[in-house]
């Protein structure tokens, strides 16, 4: 069960019992690396009444599938909590910002080989095929190769998601938008 959009509904009475053992079968499921179990788990001990940790916990599992975008988007729902202390809160802020800063790698494929990469500009590492890191937010990929038409685009790296670029370059000299 995903934490995407909405939470689940908390119960008008809680169960803080059976929270209590959902919540150490979480941690069971967690140390034991079955993560989409330790979530399940969590989320329904948090249904039950158990603190928004559950929350924290459901991220720091998501982070562990390597899933930063979802894990990012529960710490977003934990932090809109009020019941967390100020360390908490802080602890999970650094933790959102260091999601959102990491770094993708991108990989230009094409066909030819041996093009040129620049990426903002800046000329790359290597002909074709490279990987190459590139920092979070919006670039602007261009890829030049003699005697075929430039290719220019828009890209996006998040979450620190492998970006895969495979262009058939096409024979020309002018520039391709």
């Amino acid at each position: 069960e995903a934490i995407e959009g909405n939470l689940p509904a908390r119960r008008n009475k809680p169960d803080l019992e059976a929270a209590r053992e959902l919540d150490q079968q979480g941690v069971r499921a967690f140390r034991e690396g079955r993560f989409s179990d330790a979530i399940r788990f969590f989320l329904s001990a948090y249904r039950l009444g158990a603190p928004s940790s559950e929350l924290w916990n459901v991220a720091r599992s998501r982070e562990r599938m390597d899933d930063a975008e979802t894990a990012a988007g529960a710490i977003e729902q934990y932090l809109a909590q009020r019941d967390l202390t100020s360390q908490d809160r802080a602890e999970a802020e650094r933790e959102l910002h260091a999601l959102r800063a990491r770094p993708s790698v991108l990989t230009v494929i094409t066909v030819p080989a041996g093009a040129v990469v620049t990426v903002d500009g800046r000329q790359t590492a290597g002909p074709t095929p490279v990987s190459l890191e590139i920092g979070p937010g919006p670039h602007t990929l261009a890829v030049h190769h003699d005697g075929y038409a430039t290719e220019t685009r828009p890209l996006e790296s998040r979450f620190g998601r492998a970006v895969i670029v495979s262009l058939d370059l096409a024979r020309g000299a002018t520039e391709k938008r």
